[in-house]
């Protein structure tokens, strides 16, 4: 009994970033004005909080109860300084580096995860196929933090080509 807690124990540490995650995103799709921005980090709100729910599951089937502790989405955990920079001015790129900060610190405890031997074949398999969601997010707020891809799609992206002479 006590071995098949501490066996995902791992996976409910990863359960609380995974919600915790979804709610950095769910956040930064409230602030941000850019509508391209908007989209995808609300498409990402959605693939988290499906990670979670998948995560959940896969305990639950393992016999063992999910943390809820980050069940709460969305504005609640800030404070009235986090609201007024929210209604101040947002600064996109700043949004970006905290949600692939977040990403980043999670593909780290997915890669921990993915070492382990002792988990079932579904949930490794389930736990490659969020890592390579989450690479995929990652690529993504980098190309929109170096300007390869515009912000706002009416304007050009910032990156130059050089002509050959």
């Amino acid at each position: 009994m006590e071995d098949r807690y501490s066996k995902f124990k791992k996976l409910n540490w990863l359960l609380n970033e995974s919600f915790e995650a979804e709610r950095i995103y769910y956040n930064a799709g409230e602030d941000v004005q850019q509508v391209e921005l908007k989209r995808f980090f609300n498409h990402e709100t959605v693939n988290r909080n499906r990670f979670s729910y998948e995560i959940s599951e896969q305990l639950v089937q393992a016999g063992v109860e999910p943390a809820k502790e980050w069940v709460q989405k969305g504005n609640l955990d800030r404070d009235w300084r986090e609201e007024r920079k929210a209604l101040i001015r947002t600064k996109p790129l700043k949004l970006l580096k905290k949600c692939r900060k977040k990403d980043e610190e999670n593909l780290e405890l997915y890669n921990e995860l993915l070492e382990q031997k002792n988990l079932p074949k579904e949930v490794i398999k389930l736990l490659k196929k969020q890592k390579e969601t989450i690479l995929k997010a990652v690529d993504k707020c980098l190309k929109y933090e170096n300007g390869e891809q515009a912000l706002d799609p009416q304007h050009k992206p910032r990156v130059r080509k050089l002509k050959a002479m």
